[in-house]
């Protein structure tokens, strides 16, 4: 069904302070609608698409955050203070920028999104070419040769599946593992992998003109 060109009511009261499910729902789709064409806009514009439209590479972040690898590090000052190791995995939260927009000709704004993590030194945001999503964060974690670091803070898992493996004589550090999927805080955990294993995956998720950039460093 074609998205309506008028929109809904979008405030629920009368200080304007409460948007209304039907606007939320209305503005959704116009964006969704607007992906396809506003990337061809956007490359049109000479913009990197890819920071306006992640989900195009399947690289957007949900509001609950997601578990993400790190393909290239960004380099800033923290640097000095922590290297992010490559090819490592880490919970990320959604972040919009609020400037630099972009507006397709169907007026629809858009703006540039990162995934951020939360590191020992500090939060690093990342563009979509310097990450992928891990769709199968539980497997990778409890693969052998994985290793999890601790980031010192509290884990948010599910309680009554934790109780419920732990009552079956489970280690919680083991019923852990078992429920990594489920782990919603950004510092609690990140983990790594052996070398072999992060050669082999170098460059992946990344367009063909970065990787080819790189290389030639």
């Amino acid at each position: 069904m074609p998205i309506s060109k008028t929109a809904p009511k979008k405030y629920a009261d009368a200080r304007r302070t409460v948007i209304t499910d039907e606007w939320h729902e209305w503005e959704a789709d116009r964006h969704a609608e607007a992906v396809d064409d506003g990337w061809e806009e956007a490359m049109d514009a000479g913009l990197e698409a890819e920071k306006y439209f992640p989900e195009r590479d399947g690289k957007a972040i949900p509001d609950d955050g997601a578990w993400i690898i790190v393909l290239e590090e960004p380099h800033t000052e923290m640097m000095d203070r922590f290297r992010v190791p490559p090819i490592s995995m880490w919970r990320a939260r959604r972040h919009e920028m609020n400037s630099a927009s972009f507006t397709t000709r169907s007026k629809v704004t858009f703006y540039p999104q990162q995934a951020v993590i939360a590191t020992p030194a500090g939060d690093l945001h990342l563009w979509p070419h310097e990450y992928v999503m891990a769709t199968r964060p539980m497997d990778l974690a409890s693969d052998p040769e994985a290793e999890l670091h601790s980031l010192g803070g509290e884990v948010v898992l599910d309680e009554d599946r934790m109780f419920y493996l732990q009552s079956r004589g489970i280690p919680r550090s083991e019923a852990t593992l078992m429920i990594f999927d489920t782990i919603k805080s950004l510092d609690f955990v990140y983990v790594t992998f052996p070398e072999w294993l992060t050669t082999m995956f170098a460059g992946v998720g990344q367009a063909n003109h970065r990787k080819d950039r790189r290389g030639s460093h």
